[in-house]
């Protein structure tokens, strides 16, 4: 019995067994060759990419809603924050990147140049809501004050030909309010308070607005241009109404700085616009009940020689 007991790898010739050992090794090293590809594959950065949205810099982020906006124009005339970026577009329509689209990469403010120095105030060439002279947008409603207006500001990449940043909303008289802007500081320092613009004459900006509702246009293309200085108290500002005549259609205004008059600042408030003392611009629908769109494609300083 012993000698039927025995081992059948025995009755194996030694080259068959040699082979299987072989067939065996080949099949552990395989093994380990793709173990060791899928631990030194990378993985994506999903921290960098959650970033990058968060910002701007990708997912068309950066339009902004304002049905609860935080800010004063017609009240302070400090410093405003900067704008929060949001991380997802509203309404579908592209926000990040510059006038073409593209992807722009933040800069510090010392690669900017203040707008006096160069004429200026946004080109729309920089991520929005940045400025080109390193400022940011900021839409304001008059909720500031305990009002019901609302509305949202936001960079369309081909509105009639061109990029703009455009103010859409409902302004209403109702709890004393009435007003619906985008405004801008102009001091690139934030430890200055004004820019000094009296080298030149006026502000020149590109200027559109489609009616909401044709069977009911209350705004009539009649719109605002408001500047504060450091002095003007709450509620005051140096305005200008201008008047759009054909909807859909880019148009290009000047406006003197003698045109501007004072406003809601009493009897202490200079009369003439100083305009060595610029601090804050802003583009503006106010005082009637009305639905806007209005859009704004440059804005600048300009000289008559």
């Amino acid at each position: 019995d012993d000698e039927n007991d025995h081992n059948d790898d025995d009755d194996k010739d030694p080259s068959s067994i040699a082979n299987d050992t072989l067939k065996s090794l080949t099949k552990k090293l395989e093994q380990s060759s793709v173990a060791s590809k899928k631990k030194s594959t990378p993985k994506k950065d999903n921290n960098s990419m959650a970033f990058l949205k968060k910002i701007g810099r990708v997912g068309g982020a950066a339009n902004k809603n304002f049905v609860n906006a935080v800010g004063s124009d017609e009240g302070s005339t400090g410093r405003q924050p900067p704008a929060q970026r949001d991380s997802a577009g509203v309404g579908g329509v592209g926000g990040g990147g510059g006038a073409d689209g593209s992807p722009d990469i933040a800069k510090s403010k010392a690669s900017y140049r203040e707008c006096t120095a160069t004429g200026i105030i946004d080109d729309l060439s920089n991520s929005f809501p940045m400025t080109s002279s390193g400022n940011e947008w900021r839409g304001i409603t008059d909720r500031v004050m305990g009002g019901l207006s609302n509305g949202m500001l936001r960079r369309e990449l081909d509105l009639e030909g061109r990029a703009a940043n455009v103010l859409e909303g409902r302004v209403s008289l109702a709890n004393n309010g009435g007003f619906l802007q985008m405004v801008t500081d102009l001091p690139l320092d934030a430890s200055k308070q004004s820019v000094d613009a009296s080298e030149y004459d006026g502000i020149e900006f590109d200027i559109l607005y489609r009616v909401v509702d044709e069977n009911d246009d209350k705004s009539g293309g009649s719109f605002n241009m408001h500047i504060r200085t450091p002095g003007t108290l709450q509620q005051a500002s140096y305005r200008h109404t201008f008047q759009i005549e054909q909807p859909n259609t880019w148009e290009v205004f000047r406006v003197p700085f003698s045109c501007f008059e004072a406003y809601g600042g009493g009897p202490d408030m200079p009369s003439v616009l100083d305009a060595s003392e610029l601090r804050r611009i802003g583009i503006v629908g106010i005082g009637r009940e009305m639905d806007v769109y209005l859009a704004m494609g440059g804005l600048r300083f300009y000289s008559v020689f």
